[in-house]
This record gives structure tokens, C-alpha cells and sequence, in this order.
């Protein structure tokens, strides 16, 4: 990268990359909400802190700042359970 030009151009795949990756993720909470059986299974807090964990030291290990990191996976994980919570819900009608 040379530019500003191909900073940006970098920077938009990447949010392209991320994108198309988030989807990913969701397609599994997708899963996840009709394989668990019971709606209280949908919230796991060993889990969601296992999770958290592991992006701390996926972060550390990248260099990258360890509280933001943790921070946005905070918000995408109870995104996430929100999400399911509904798909849970749409499938079973409720």
C-alpha cells in the first residue's frame, strides 16, 4: 500500500471480508436455534465467556488492543443471542 487510495480500497475488502464472515456466524446461530431443544439453552454463559476468552488472547497474540477486541465481541455475542432468541422463536412459532 502506497496510498491513501489503496489504504481505502484495502479497508473496504476487508469490511467486505468481515461482512460476508459475520454471515457466516449467523448462519450458525441459525443452526443453533433449531438444534437446541429448549429455549433457556439459547443463553449459555459458560459459553459466551468461553468465547470472550479466546478473542482476549486471539488479540493479544495479533497485537491488536485487547479491551476493544473484547469489547466488540461483547456486543457481537449478545447481538448474537438476541438473534437466536428470535430465530428460536420464529421456528417454534412462539
Amino acid at each position: 500500500m502506497e496510498t491513501m487510495t489503496d489504504v481505502r480500497q484495502q479497508v473496504d475488502r476487508i469490511d467486505a471480508e468481515l461482512i460476508a464472515l459475520f454471515a457466516q456466524r449467523f448462519a450458525c446461530m441459525d443452526a443453533a436455534a433449531r438444534i437446541k431443544q429448549d429455549r433457556a439453552a439459547v443463553r449459555d454463559e459458560v459459553r459466551k465467556a468461553q468465547v470472550l476468552e479466546h478473542v482476549k488472547q486471539l488479540a493479544a497474540e495479533a497485537a491488536i488492543p485487547v479491551p476493544t477486541m473484547a469489547a466488540i465481541w461483547e456486543m457481537l455475542v449478545e447481538t448474537s443471542i438476541g438473534y437466536e432468541f428470535e430465530k428460536w422463536d420464529q421456528i417454534r412459532d412462539v
